[in-house]
């Protein structure tokens, strides 16, 4: 180790050999050159020790033992034998072999053989071996290391390729469980339409259950109806034209005059039939509707009630009663407006109307049978 040492110190060019061993004139760099260069001109081995001396401390400590604030100084220094305190962290032994290699007295410097000799020097050898042997050990870790960080590089791939396929492999899973909720969503959807198609079904049945039975209750109540035979065309009878007026098949009582009876033609000698049409604006309950004998004849102003076609009328009032021969038969409900009400019509208020809605043979007649019903003789008196 040494003599590695040696070696740089000689290519520092700190001493050159001359004819013998012993002497070498002096040359080099000047803050590696001891004292007797600067007052002998002179350099020998224990030079280059005490040059080693000095280039050791300033590995270890990191400034030049002797230095100074210049380079003068640093010359003066080295000729005065003025160094730095070494400090406490260098071992002690190593610490006096220090000192020693920068004696100023050159007969006092340590010889190569001391130096290979002393304990410390040893203990150098081997730090410098276990250096070397660390720095190879060093490259190799950094070869292994290298080795393994291009495996680690290669794992990475691996495990990043993994991840994505693991990724997609996730994503597949997630659309497929997509699908089967999407799936699952339209089979609810279906059994839905299903089932509320399935109630539908119930309720229209159910509401073709109900619409038939009306449609019995209908027909029933149509077999209870005289059927028609044929339209009778009419013809009004009006005794005064200023008290009544017709407009198409509407009877319309004016504001003149006490009272009007309408009759309608033709006189009907044999069957039945029904006459009816609904009443407007007649408030009070002197409106009638009835039948008469052909040979009734009503004048202007004239009721069917009054002289001798009390007689020959039967009048259905608007309060419900029935008269014939100035009795009356309370038996049915009053006359309501716009409800439509059949016999002959007798307008008392001024500016009423009946319109006329039907005027037909008949069958049979669909009071027949009425739960309650009076049977009254026409020419009789009628008692209630």
């Amino acid at each position: 180790m040494l003599y590695l040492v040696l070696n740089v110190v000689a290519d520092f060019g700190l001493a050159q050999k001359t004819a013998t061993k012993s002497y070498l004139r002096a040359a080099g760099t000047k803050n590696y050159a001891p004292y007797e260069a600067y007052t002998q001109n002179r350099m020998m081995t224990e030079s280059d020790v005490w040059s080693i001396g000095v280039i050791i401390i300033e590995v270890i400590t990191g400034e030049h033992p002797f230095e100074g604030q210049s380079q003068e100084e640093t010359i003066n220094n080295i000729k005065t034998g003025k160094f730095k305190p070494l400090p406490n962290y260098i071992q002690q032994e190593m610490k006096l072999i220090l000192e020693k290699m920068i004696n100023l007295d050159y007969t006092k410097r340590p010889t190569v053989k001391e130096l290979l000799e002393s304990e410390t020097m040893q203990l150098v050898g081997m730090i410098e071996k276990s250096k070397e042997q660390k720095e190879s050990e060093q490259k190799e870790f950094e070869q292994e290391k290298e080795q393994m960080n291009k495996k680690v590089n290669e794992l990475e791939i691996k495990v990043r390729s993994l991840e994505i396929e693991n990724q997609r492999e996730k994503e597949r899973a997630d659309l497929a469980e997509q699908e089967k909720q999407k799936a699952l969503s339209e089979r609810y959807q279906e059994k839905r339409r299903t089932d509320t198609e399935h109630a539908q079904v119930i309720r229209l049945t159910d509401e073709v259950i109900r619409l038939t039975a009306e449609v019995t209750n209908l027909n029933q109540l149509l077999q209870s109806v005289p059927s028609s035979l044929r339209t009778i065309t009419y013809q009004s009878i009006i005794p005064d034209s200023e008290h009544v007026k017709q407009q198409d098949n509407k009877i319309i009582r004016t504001n003149k005059g006490w009272r009007s009876t309408v009759t309608f033609n033709p006189a009907i000698s044999s069957g039945i039939v029904r006459f009816g049409g609904f009443l407007e604006k007649h408030p009070t309950s002197n409106f009638s509707i009835g039948i008469a004998d052909s040979s009734a004849f009503f004048g202007s102003n004239e009721g069917p009630h009054e002289g001798e076609n009390g007689k020959k009328t039967v009048r259905y009032l608007k309060n419900g009663n029935l008269q014939h021969n100035e009795d009356y038969i309370k038996v049915n409900s009053p006359i309501e407006e716009n409800k439509t009400v059949a016999m002959e019509v007798h307008l008392y208020d001024k500016n009423s109307s009946f319109t006329i809605t039907q005027f037909e043979n008949v069958l049979y007649s669909s009071a027949k049978g009425i739960r309650g019903q009076i049977i009254a003789e026409w020419g009789e008196r009628w008692w209630d």
